[in-house]
């Protein structure tokens, strides 16, 4: 299974792509996507080039995102919940369902605490894919954390289909 995670930000998005075999996880490409423009629709606009890119590569099976987290900044929350609407518009156009999952979600299932900081999530991230280098901007690991993150409930929920099947 080829799992795609996205970090979703107005400014720069993360995104991570994993191989899930058995109980493998391989990276196959990560980065980000960085918008120049501060303007939230020129951003909406230019999103979609970057991912068509990114999806001829990859026979991409499943397509999770991180949830809005909550910022002080009213303004900031409102831009990014119009940005993840655009986002899910366009991966709902190519996928059946995306998985969403909250920082805290991602967190727990990384490094068992729902409160780690991105540090402690990124070197779990290395660990988990044996990366050696430096993962940076941390927009990076945190979408590889979500990949990941999904890839565990995945299991989860495949496994717990073949138990009723028995």
């Amino acid at each position: 299974m080829i799992i795609l995670g996205i970090d979703p930000g107005t400014q720069n998005l993360g995104y991570g792509i994993i191989k899930k075999d058995s109980s493998k996880i391989q990276i196959l490409e990560a980065g980000v996507i960085k918008f120049k423009d501060r303007d939230l629709q020129n951003s909406i606009k230019t999103f979609p080039d970057e991912f068509e890119n990114i999806l001829k590569n990859w026979s991409v099976d499943e397509v999770a995102m991180e949830t809005i987290f909550f910022s002080k900044n009213p303004q900031s929350i409102i831009k990014l919940a119009q940005f993840r609407g655009a986002l899910l518009l366009f991966f709902l156009k190519n996928f059946q369902k995306i998985s969403e999952y909250s920082p805290l979600e991602i967190k727990k299932a990384l490094t068992g605490d729902g409160k780690s900081t991105k540090k402690q999530v990124n070197f779990m991230v290395k660990r988990v894919l044996n990366i050696k280098t430096e993962i940076k901007p941390l927009d990076i690991s945190d979408a590889l954390a979500v990949a990941i993150t999904h890839s565990q409930r995945v299991q989860i929920s495949n496994s717990q289909k073949t138990k009723g099947l028995k």
